[in-house]
């Protein structure tokens, strides 16, 4: 098991910002806590993470090559997605998103609704796209949170973790040439650091990105059940790409299953605050900024 220590060999788990600061590290704009594990895996806490580090530690959900408890593949999931719960003090509902990241694989695009865009660069992000490796995708998503509060709701960023077993580049789907273009961007989105040197990708292992589990159903489910009419769906499919991109920001395989509406209780309908609806984004993993 891999074990990781919480209170850094001090017994009590401190706050965030009280931590040492050889654990400390700043990627692509996002504080992480980063830890150890006994069989070397690395594991980095955010600050949404660390309140519930202790339901989050891969021994309550993974174990070697697969989950310790069942994991729910998600409906419309093109990547390896799963929704899995785990143990927490307090909340019996709390479960984790856990999702492979799929970073230097050949992405294969199929845009589904072009008329969702109407940035003229849309067609030329699409030919030269990439899954965002982890550290990326963290730091772009934990900046579109800053500006869609009162816009639509999306999953907290936990943590990232990377187990220590080792693949071939070929098992994991990744391209070798690639290797150097993401290493050198991570290490030019890197705080400096006095005590250790920067974090680096390492090409043969691989990272898990875990966040919030979100409630609710995604609005081609909630169509399907009623929930919500296909005009709505539709509408507000639009509606989300049109305020993504006054925030300066595009989801380039953009649809309805990225979008989650929370039904009323008892009621096929859904919630609703001062006549819109609550929507939530989910799937982040081709989430850049227009400019």
């Amino acid at each position: 098991m891999e074990g990781f220590d919480l209170s850094f060999g001090r017994g009590l788990k401190p706050s965030f910002d009280a931590a040492p600061p050889q654990y400390r590290r700043c990627i692509d704009g996002v504080d992480y806590l980063h830890l150890k594990g006994r069989q070397s895996g690395d594991l980095y806490i955010t600050r949404d993470g660390w309140p519930v580090a202790s339901s989050i530690l891969p021994e309550r959900w993974f174990t070697g090559d697969q989950f310790s408890k069942p994991g729910q593949a998600l409906a419309g999931a093109t990547g390896a997605v799963y929704r899995v719960p785990v143990a927490h003090p307090v909340r019996s509902n709390f479960a984790l998103v856990v999702k492979f990241s799929r970073f230097g694989q050949d992405v294969g695009l199929t845009v589904v609704g072009r008329d969702l865009h109407g940035d003229a660069d849309f067609m030329a992000r699409v030919e030269h796209a990439e899954f965002l490796p982890p550290f990326a995708e963290f730091g772009n998503l934990m900046r579109l949170r800053r500006q869609c509060r009162g816009h639509f709701f999306t999953k907290a960023p936990l943590a990232i973790y990377s187990p220590p077993t080792r693949y071939l580049a070929w098992q994991l789907g990744r391209k070798n040439h690639l290797q150097s273009t993401y290493s050198r961007r991570l290490l030019a989105s890197q705080t400096p650091h006095d005590e250790q040197g920067p974090i680096e990708y390492e090409w043969e292992r691989i990272y898990i990105l875990l966040y919030r589990w979100m409630g609710g159903v995604d609005a081609e489910q909630a169509y399907h059940g009623g929930i919500i009419s296909n005009t709505q769906m539709t509408s507000w499919t639009h509606h989300i790409a049109d305020t993504l991109r006054q925030l300066g920001w595009v989801v380039l395989d953009h649809k309805p299953r990225h979008l989650i509406v929370r039904p009323r209780k008892g009621i096929r309908q859904p919630l609703m605050r001062k006549g819109s609806p609550v929507i939530g984004l989910v799937d982040y993993e081709l989430l850049y900024p227009t400019c």
